[in-house]
């Protein structure tokens, strides 16, 4: 039985499909919305859901399998050493840029492309929660790989994911693991496990966090082939106390203990909850959530379907209630335009500007989202690219053929202005002809597009009168006037 009281089938309709491929994947066309109605509530969560992992392979970046890092490392320290081999140093930067840009490119073409959009969304879920940059790993196939390891766990159980994070190269290079001995213990990795991933701050004491790091002695890298291994004379097979637990515990058995705990599911559930619900949820739905994690063996796929099939999913306060974190903007934008997503370095630039740069979030905390999202400079940052999407204008770096960058267009790399230009959108494909000289018509048709519901009386006075005031004018320059003024409201930041 459901703990989650579920949607009534009466109220399955295109507001609620659209709000589930909002939320559940990076949005959707009207023709995908109206798609997802007709599968009906049950079809269309068990399509999101239940996709495999397996379904969803596709191949990897070229430069993504291991090499040998010791040797690279020994071939840089050389290359710094040396005051002649400036042109070998240039090429492992230029070498390590291009490839976290590439990476980025990778995985936003999944996101607005793949075959199974939840996946990904809950990727990115595991991304901000077990939060690692590529600014201190610096390996971008262990960047790469940590992703994979993610995706391959991401609708799968929490206990498993965590241990595999666990050995996770990147991971491990991120909190210091591999640098944990018995002689000198580094908790880095043992107390960001408490607070950040598993039972959260107030559930945990100095002691456990001293346990439990003599507990992860022995995990290393091996830079030869890039993957984990285990090595028995470094670790501490000594007994340790943990949470009322005693013997020669490992890692494995930590994360298994800390899993049993009440607080894990409460701390995982609100995650959830927020992530794909709302911002602030209450106790009650907290620990609705958080027992029917602990139902379903922390497995994720059951626990999403309760989520999604819920009527409290589909409430009034949660249905276009969530500002759009930056990547689901530059995804679920490029989709309602129906237009190709921007050029990687741009891409990237984007995202560093709004907040949300994939693989380097702030902080061991990843993003904080909701309310964050939205600055004075985001704002603005979001209504300039969202012309820039639609018309394709060349915003050019300052002094670069005597046109200004808009706001956070600075060119991140020496590249050229042909990196940034972009085609404007077709705007056929979103305007038929026949409605072009019926602002009435046109204004609620792109709406329904747009903002997935009518737009408010004040909002949709103004883009009738924008197109009244332009008659007889109906070219595509008006259009996409049209669709800029839409995306420049607070109610485009919602989903």
């Amino acid at each position: 039985m459901n703990m989650l009281p579920p949607l009534p089938t009466s109220k399955w309709n295109e507001a609620t499909a659209a709000h589930l491929l909002n939320r559940a994947a990076f949005g959707g066309t009207p023709e995908e919305i109206e798609a997802t109605r007709r599968k009906g509530l049950a079809l269309a969560v068990r399509d999101l859901v239940d996709v495999r992992s397996e379904t969803a392979e596709l191949p990897p970046p070229k430069w993504a399998h291991p090499r040998n890092i010791a040797a690279i490392r020994m071939e840089a320290r050389e290359a710094k050493a040396n005051p002649d081999a400036e042109n070998k140093k240039r090429e492992l930067r230029m070498m390590e840029g291009e490839e976290i840009v590439d990476l980025r490119r990778w995985w936003l073409e999944r996101m607005m492309n793949g075959p199974a959009p939840l996946l990904e969304k809950m990727t990115l879920f595991w991304h901000g929660h077990f939060a690692t940059s590529a600014q201190k790993v610096r390996d971008m196939y262990w960047m790469w790989l940590q992703n994979d390891t993610l995706r391959r766990h991401a609708l799968g159980n929490f206990a498993t994911l965590t241990k595999k994070i666990s050995r996770d190269p990147a991971m491990m290079i991120y909190l210091d693991l591999q640098q944990n001995r018995p002689v000198h213990p580094n908790e880095n990795w043992a107390r960001e496990l408490m607070e950040l991933f598993t039972v959260g701050i107030g559930n945990y004491t100095e002691d456990d966090i001293r346990e439990s790091a003599r507990a992860f002695t022995g995990y290393r890298l091996d830079l030869t082939n890039q993957q984990f291994r285990f090595v028995p004379r470094q670790h501490d097979p000594t007994n340790k106390t943990f949470m009322g637990h005693t013997g020669p515990l490992d890692g494995d058995n930590i994360i298994d203990i800390l899993v049993s705990k009440p607080a894990c599911a409460q701390f995982i559930g609100r995650k959830l909850w927020r992530y794909f619900v709302e911002d602030e949820p209450s106790n009650a739905i907290v620990d609705l959530v958080a027992k029917t994690i602990r139902a379903h063996g922390f497995e994720m796929r059951p626990v999403l379907h309760e989520i999604f099939s819920s009527a409290e999913f589909y409430s009034e306060r949660a249905m276009r209630a969530q500002i759009k974190s930056p990547v689901q903007y530059i995804v679920q934008t490029c989709k309602q335009l129906d237009a190709p997503l921007p050029s990687p370095i741009v891409a990237q630039n984007a995202m560093r500007q709004m907040g949300q740069l994939l693989f380097a979030p702030p902080n061991v905390k990843g993003w904080d989202g909701g309310k964050t999202w939205i600055t004075t400079s985001t704002l603005l940052f979001r209504y300039n690219f969202a012309n820039y999407l639609i018309n394709g204008d060349a915003i050019l770096p300052p002094g670069a053929g005597g046109k200004t960058a808009g706001p956070g267009f600075q060119r991140p790399l020496q590249r050229g202005a042909n990196q940034i230009r972009r085609d404007p959108i077709d705007v056929a494909k979103l305007v038929p002809a026949e409605l072009r000289d019926r602002p009435d018509e046109l204004v609620d048709l792109l709406s329904a597009r747009l903002f997935q519901t009518r737009a408010g009386d004040k909002e949709r006075a103004t883009f009738v009168q924008y197109l009244e005031a332009r008659k007889p004018d109906t070219s595509d320059a008006t259009m996409r006037g049209l669709v800029h003024l839409m995306m420049s409201t607070p109610q485009f930041q919602l989903a």
